[in-house]
């Protein structure tokens, strides 16, 4: 399991395991003792790496570590305008960049967003480091303009999982602020949504569809969605395809 963490150098890990930050169980071997990482260690091991490869010290590194998780999902303007062919490999080195930030959990390219290509969810320590992560893609040209932000207040899951092959859609769903509890314990019920979540800014709730196809979407859009009385108004970016990446050790 350790492999999949990048880079990560095996004098590293047992550092950690002799200041005691990970305690991985030791397997008799008949000349050295092999060691046995849980999931748990996997997940340690890989946020005080990530936070050490970026210049925090190993006790920041820690602390950091050792926090509550913060949540935001970022809309983005992946590739300037230009020649159909040269946006398209900009679009598809510019996304390659966004998947490869290590805060990123999960992120999709998106079809005609009106000025957004891509949305991700970034899992981090402290808020700011969002805008951190975000400002490392501009630098390198990875985005056109600077991501609209929407942090997370609160996350749940509804009763559709991952389906391969399946279409998946993000609704951007605006409504009164008093009304938000009951639209989102709605979305539970719905069988298309996979995960809705309050999010602070313009937009009251973004939900996560995945649908079998395009009259599927319709469907929850137009007649589930806006059934609903109090919802205002929706937006709905769909993912390409084969371009929607998760990391393997993101919370479900």
């Amino acid at each position: 399991m350790l492999a999949e963490v990048p880079g990560l150098e095996k004098r590293f890990v047992y550092y950690l395991e002799a200041l005691g930050y990970i305690r991985p169980r030791r397997v008799p071997k008949r000349r050295i003792a092999r060691r046995d990482y849980t999931p748990e260690d996997v997940a340690r091991i890989q946020a005080l790496w990530r936070y050490y490869q970026r210049g925090y010290s190993l006790q920041a590194a820690q602390e950091l570590a050792a926090r509550p998780r913060h949540y935001a999902c970022a809309l983005l303007s992946l590739a300037p305008a230009g020649a159909p062919g040269a946006r398209a490999a900009a679009l598809a080195e510019a996304y390659g960049a966004l998947c490869a930030l290590p805060e990123v959990v999960q992120a999709g390219l998106l079809y005609g967003g009106a000025g957004i290509d891509a949305v991700a969810l970034l899992e981090v320590a402290e808020e700011a480091e969002v805008y951190e992560a975000l400002g490392r893609l501009l630098a390198r040209g990875g985005a056109a303009s600077a991501p609209v932000v929407l942090h997370l207040a609160r996350r749940v899951r509804g009763p559709r999982g991952e389906e391969k092959g399946a279409m998946q859609a993000y609704v951007l769903i605006k409504l009164p602020a008093k009304e938000i509890e009951a639209v989102l314990g709605e979305l539970q019920r719905l069988p298309a949504i996979a995960e809705a979540a309050v999010v602070y800014g313009e937009t009251d709730i973004i939900a996560r569809a995945v649908v079998r196809d395009q009259a599927e979407l319709d469907d929850l859009v137009f007649r589930q969605l806006h059934a609903i009385p109090t919802v205002e108004s929706t937006r709905t970016f769909i993912v390409v395809g084969d371009l929607y990446w998760r990391r393997p050790d993101a919370e479900p």
